[in-house]
């Protein structure tokens, strides 16, 4: 499995209809985007044969006609790559810099911030 995950944000739409079905059909994977966005059916199946290169998704055949995708690249892990490069390139890969910028600029709020704390302190 591949270390560095390049999906883009109009690819990451499908994986995350992916990761919620573990595997849906193309109809599937249109009726869920245009509740949310207005892809058409075209600019999706480009898109699923692009993560298919990537090696992020794979087809496969069910009966004669029927085809399923399925996601390959784990959805933890793909969330835990990206925060770490988020990290990495805003905040010099310190965790602790985030959280602060969080707090100086009021954007946790004190029960957030009180929670952080305690999940500190008990881990000493």
């Amino acid at each position: 499995m591949q270390d560095k995950y390049d999906i883009t944000d109009a690819e990451l739409e499908i994986m995350q209809v992916l990761w919620k079905n573990e595997q849906c059909d193309l109809n599937t994977i249109l009726e869920e985007l245009n509740s949310k966005t207005d892809k058409n059916k075209n600019t999706v199946k480009t898109l699923l044969r692009r993560l298919m290169l990537k090696g992020s998704v794979e087809s496969q055949k069910i009966g004669a006609k029927d085809t399923v995708y399925v996601p390959k690249v784990e959805k933890d892990k793909f969330l835990s790559s990206q925060n770490d490069n988020f990290l990495k390139k805003l905040y010099n890969g310190k965790m602790g810099n985030l959280l602060l910028n969080f707090v100086e600029n009021k954007k946790i709020s004190k029960e957030e911030l009180q929670k952080l704390i305690d999940i500190l302190e008990s881990e000493e």
